[in-house]
């Protein structure tokens, strides 16, 4: 989640769009360069297998109505991005509308989901590793996005690394969490629910989205 900088004066639509695009291509190359080169996007076996394959990356506005409908439908605990970003940032007077949501799907890799359909009871050691090391993968793609915006001056913030993060207990659904990575995905176009609830991207459900 990242605070997104006003222009000091009115410009042209135009340009504004042109630098919001701009914008997106950059802070998707950075996603997608260290996914593509980084030696830590791996399974640590033997063959040194990757652990995740090319990223899908999109944006929302901190100010979507479909962040208030979730913290409606999950919880009243459930952030908004204006909730989360006040919490890493409570002496910034920031707006909703200022801020933007970036959000990534990591597939797993074909190989890994070959590996796994040979498995009827129990899950192969590739798809057992990706859930570790996946998901280290995963956090260190996300403090290398945040370390990246810092550096060129802007506030940003995982709201999965604040530590006010946990899980709550739902009246609607057992157990839910303060941030989903899930409804961010889904309200940065990058998918649809399913009836079992997992997010469907172009790339399928086998993923890990940050």
């Amino acid at each position: 989640m990242s605070e997104t900088r006003p222009e000091p004066t009115h410009g042209v639509k135009g340009n504004a769009m042109k630098q919001a695009a701009e914008a997106a291509d950059w802070i998707e190359s950075i996603i997608r360069d260290f996914v593509e080169t980084s030696p830590e996007n791996t399974l640590k076996n033997p063959a040194n297998d990757r652990a995740v394959d090319s990223p899908l990356v999109g944006f929302s506005s901190g100010d979507d109505s479909l962040y208030q409908d979730f913290k409606a439908h999950v919880g009243p605990f459930h952030w908004t991005p204006e909730e989360a970003f006040a919490l890493a940032f409570p002496g910034l007077k920031v707006g909703a509308e200022d801020l933007s949501v970036i959000s990534w799907v990591l597939p797993q890799t074909r190989a890994t989901k070959k590996d796994n359909r040979k498995h009827k009871v129990y899950p192969s050691e590739s798809w057992a590793r990706n859930r570790i090391f996946g998901q280290e993968f995963n956090v260190k793609v996300s403090i290398h996005v945040v370390e990246n915006l810092v550096k060129e001056g802007h506030e940003a913030v995982d709201p999965l690394l604040l530590p006010e993060w946990k899980i709550e207990k739902s009246e609607r659904f057992t157990f839910s969490s303060r941030w989903s990575e899930r409804h961010a995905a889904y309200a940065s176009g990058l998918g649809t629910f399913g009836l079992c609830d997992g997010l469907i991207t172009a790339r399928g459900k086998a993923v890990r989205l940050g």
